[in-house]
């Protein structure tokens, strides 16, 4: 019996993140460009990339709590946060991004596309 309440106290201990109820969602694609030496006219854009992290952190008037998420195969993310408002940047290029300012609202979700420099010149 006491394995058993232990399991189910251990089971709601869960280390996952508390998510206030004022939150919002942010979803997109990251792509880093240009992919290849010489780009021409008609030439196919460059694809969305996995395994990219992209990084949200609170704008200087806001108390949000920062977040961080991958993209999937696909190049696409999406995120929980509480509202507020953020500066958004995704890693992959030869240098940090240029931080894109998003607000995100309760039980809004909003879109935000990055895209990032590969350095291919």
């Amino acid at each position: 019996m006491f394995a058993a309440v232990a399991m189910i106290l251990l089971t709601g201990c869960s280390a996952m993140p508390v998510i206030p109820a004022a939150s919002g969602t942010v979803t997109g694609t990251v792509v880093i460009g240009p992919c290849r030496p010489v780009e021409r006219v008609g030439d196919p854009p460059c694809p969305p990339r996995p395994g990219i992290k992209v990084h949200f952190d609170p704008a200087s008037s806001s108390p949000s709590a920062s977040g961080t998420a991958i993209t999937d195969a696909g190049g696409a993310y999406s995120i929980r946060l509480p509202a507020g408002g953020y500066d958004a940047w995704a890693e992959g290029g030869i240098a940090r991004a240029r931080a894109v300012r998003v607000t995100v609202q309760s039980g809004q979700t909003v879109t935000l596309n990055l895209n990032v420099d590969s350095g291919i010149r």
